[in-house]
């Protein structure tokens, strides 16, 4: 299982220095389509991707959280085909940590018109290594503190799915 940690000496080196409190819980992860694509989500405010998922809400299950976020961003119902495990994110200059479970989900139906999609969200569908390469390219581009930290999280998720899935130890196949 994925138990992964990001803090401020990935981006700047250094000790890596925790947060002590948890401020907020998430769930996010792989969408794939009937042709195993990933749904990447393009925030057109920066041209930045992004995975699917969000906070998990007070008394909600990290399964339900994800398959909530999934429809709301991208207006796809979901089942989880696994969980892959948990990525800590240790912003050390605003003192926020984020603890986000991660899930790889598959479409079940067609697309939902009535979602909470926001402006600026669109869904694209590639393969794993090329949204692995996005996240890569990204983070090279990156300058925001806060993003990087994103797009460092979003990369080990796939990263992870990739690795697990070329070992067999995650079947994709329906």
């Amino acid at each position: 299982m994925l138990k992964a940690v990001i803090t401020d000496a990935d981006f700047n080196g250094g000790e890596p220095r925790l947060c002590t409190d948890i401020a907020r819980y998430g769930a996010r992860g792989i969408l794939l389509n009937d042709e195993n694509k990933a749904g990447m989500i393009l925030m057109s405010a920066n041209g930045l991707y992004k995975l699917p998922g969000g906070g998990i809400e007070l008394g909600e299950r990290e399964s339900d959280a994800f398959v909530r976020e999934v429809l709301e961003e991208t207006g796809y119902n979901c089942k989880i085909i696994a969980p892959l495990g948990t990525v800590e994110e240790h912003k050390g200059k605003t003192n926020f940590c984020q603890y986000s479970y991660a899930f790889i989900g598959r479409v079940i139906g067609e697309e939902q018109e009535e979602t909470e999609k926001q402006p600026g969200f669109s869904m694209n569908w590639m393969s794993l290594q090329d949204a692995s390469s996005l996240m890569e390219k990204s983070l090279d581009m990156c300058g925001e503190y806060k993003m990087k930290f994103m797009l460092k999280r979003e990369k080990i998720i796939i990263d992870y799915a990739i690795e697990m899935i070329e070992k067999g130890e995650i079947s994709i196949d329906e």
